[in-house]
């Protein structure tokens, strides 16, 4: 639980929890933080930095307010192309981002490799091999997931992957990496597995 106090005479707030955790912070500081959550929440869908307990409180009371007949539903932006989907699902300032794609059969994705992001795959729908190389190897590791029973492979840094859809439905993955994708610094480097 937290207890507000307002200091008129410094027109800060200092949120004290019942922990004897003390946070100090400007009035305009606040107005600032909402401003930006109108920003990044209304206009695209951004869940702001919640690695504190007072950003997590003061979002939530932000969300309260929300008119939700207004506001939702917040419909995504879909790409599409002779392979499938992707749907960037969720963005967090302080967790990265979760998309989605879906892959008609025989496709492959990837063929690239990261220097810096930690990405995951998430098999959930559809039958999925994935390969990895590391690069400047031979060595090719080869993993099969199946929708059925719901499994993930992480990417480790220089290690080039791909995924391939090998059932005869649709394959519907998830994906999680720590940033958010960036076209001016996308850590993103084309090299086939094979």
């Amino acid at each position: 639980m937290i207890k507000n106090i307002i200091d008129k005479n410094d027109n800060q707030v200092k949120a004290k929890h019942d922990v004897a955790y003390t946070y100090t912070i400007k009035v305009s500081d606040i107005l600032e933080r909402l401003n930006e959550y109108k920003s990044l929440y209304f206009d695209k869908g951004i869940i702001p930095d919640l690695s504190n307990t007072f950003n997590l409180n003061l979002f939530n009371t932000f969300r309260s307010y929300i008119d939700l007949e207004k506001r939702y539903p917040f419909s995504y932006k879909v790409n599409k192309d002779e392979r499938g989907i992707y749907v960037e699902l969720m963005k967090q300032k302080s967790g990265g981002q979760v998309s989605y794609s879906t892959t008609k059969p025989g496709v492959t994705r990837g063929n690239h490799f990261h220097t810096r992001k930690i990405e995951r795959f998430a098999v959930i729908k559809g039958k999925a091999l994935i390969k990895l190389r590391k690069y400047g190897t031979e060595k090719i590791v080869s993993l099969e997931l199946n929708g059925d029973e719901p499994s993930f492979v992480d990417m480790p840094v220089w290690f080039t992957h791909n995924i391939t859809n090998i059932g005869t439905d649709e394959l519907v993955t998830v994906f999680w990496v720590n940033e958010f994708y960036n076209p001016e610094d996308a850590d993103t480097y084309f090299e086939k597995v094979e």
